[in-house]
């Protein structure tokens, strides 16, 4: 049996839905409301080929980021529920960052690179 784990997650701008990236290749993305007692619902589900090891969820946006554990990067559109390659390499990903103009993001690497 396979056994998933989180191992990242980010928030919408708007706090009204989270992002979580799993170790058995998937995001989802639940509808969580502003209130705790809100219903929570899985509005999307993105499949990778990787784990999902990083993540961020850039301002006024309706896409996020992730790292795969393959060293690719990736678009994730919530309207368009598909994704899409930014970059790659051969290292894991392990820490993404946008700057708050979300015209760039920054990305570390295993390999340091």
């Amino acid at each position: 049996a396979v056994v998933s784990t989180q191992s990242t997650g980010a928030f919408s701008p708007d706090s009204t839905r989270i992002a979580v990236g799993q170790t058995d290749d998937i995001v989802f993305v639940y509808k969580i409301g502003e209130e705790w007692g809100e219903r929570k619902t899985i509005c999307n589900k993105f499949i990778q080929e990787s784990a999902v090891t990083a993540m961020v969820w850039p301002p006024d946006q309706p896409a996020f980021i992730i790292g795969l554990a393959s060293g690719k990067i990736r678009l994730c559109n919530v309207r368009t529920n598909k994704s899409q390659p930014l970059y790659g390499t051969d290292s894991c990903v392990v820490a993404l960052a946008a700057n708050p103009s979300n015209k760039a993001i920054i990305s570390g690497h295993a390999d340091g690179a």
